[in-house]
């Protein structure tokens, strides 16, 4: 209990209560309000944030705890609480990506309760303002085996929060599972199973890349850059960069390069010794080009990397390859995409 809080918070760590508001609830309240900072907590609200706006961040994680509030317990919750029954759903990250690009009205938040860390030794040097490195991967496993267990015996007992299964919720899945970067999800594409790794790979040792080796001498790619319309220009640099990035770090990849809106231009060759040629677009969005070529054209199935903000037309009848979805923040909600894995940058 402290009254350096007006209300309740966590820094990830620590619950924070005011005695004098807490006495004001009655119970039902009080037991929503203990389960919104306990959830923000276990599902490392905190940690997830990492360089994003924190008002903006708290308001989406509050809809997140406040919607599993709702759905799962019979708790009321106390005035003032940020909510939103379209919205709770989604993950945390998703929300943040729909109201910090004005996909949806930013409702107002009346109280911060994601607190910062206070700094000590090892936040300062390392810059990190919240929990970090072993301490967060700590954490997570505690806060994994907690959510678990609790959710096994809320279901078992059909009573209390979790009893219709965690299992379901996105943002519980976000925060068990972890999100890996889109560079980690296509290192996991191109290493086809662990039998197949042959060891560290030293051509990375001076990246502080400890990858491991690929087997065979080249990875197949087919890379298309979405060059439609609602692409900016800073949006369609982050992709050619991204892309000129996929050479440096995977230079045994080799294939073919495309851009599309309604259409499709190229290929052209993809590899370390070949130069990124200038885009060409600008008009509306198909997928189904693209695909339509890897099924006619390619012989044995590439790999597919498509850099895009997800709006436009996708094929009728799924492509036989396995496809990468590397998404714009912001873009379509990953659940829309067909077929897949959907990454996002940011």
């Amino acid at each position: 209990m402290t009254e350096d809080v007006p209300s309740a918070a966590t820094d990830g760590k620590t619950l924070f209560f005011n005695p004098k508001y807490v006495e004001l609830l009655d119970p039902l309240a009080l037991c929503g309000l203990v389960t919104h900072e306990l959830l923000h907590a276990a599902l490392q609200h905190g940690v997830r944030r990492r360089e994003r706006d924190p008002g903006l961040w708290n308001i989406s994680a509050d809809i997140v705890v406040n919607g599993m509030i709702r759905k799962d317990t019979a708790y009321t919750l106390p005035e003032g609480g940020v909510e939103n029954a379209v919205l709770a759903h989604l993950s945390v990250e998703e929300i943040y990506e729909q109201l910090e690009h004005g996909k949806v009205k930013v409702p107002a938040l009346t109280l911060q309760d994601l607190l910062v860390l206070e700094a000590d030794a090892h936040h300062a040097t390392s810059g990190c303002d919240h929990l970090c490195g072993e301490e967060a991967q700590r954490q997570q496993r505690y806060w994994s085996a907690a959510l678990q267990q609790a959710s096994a015996v809320a279901r078992r007992n059909n009573k209390g929060f979790g009893r219709l299964g965690l299992d379901s919720s996105r943002d519980y899945k976000g925060a068990i599972l972890g999100r890996l970067s889109w560079r980690e999800m296509l290192w996991q594409f191109m290493v086809a199973t662990p039998y197949d790794i042959g060891g560290y790979d030293r051509r990375f040792i001076h990246q502080k890349l400890y990858l491991e080796d690929i087997v065979g001498e080249s990875v197949d790619v087919a890379i298309c850059i979405d060059t439609s319309g609602s692409i900016a220009d800073r949006e369609l640099g982050e992709f050619m960069g991204e892309t000129q990035g996929i050479l440096n770090a995977y230079p045994q990849i080799k294939g073919n390069l495309f851009f599309a809106d309604a259409n499709l231009y190229g290929p052209y060759p993809f590899s370390i010794d070949a130069p990124i040629p200038k885009a060409k677009g600008g008009g509306g969005t198909s997928f189904e080009p693209f695909f339509e070529w890897i099924s006619r054209e390619s012989g044995a199935q590439p790999l597919c990397i498509y850099f895009t903000d997800g709006y436009g037309s996708f094929p009728i009848r799924l492509a036989d390859a396995n496809v990468l979805w590397v998404v714009l923040p912001g873009g379509l909600e990953s659940t829309k995409f067909p077929f897949g894995t959907v990454a996002r940058l940011g």
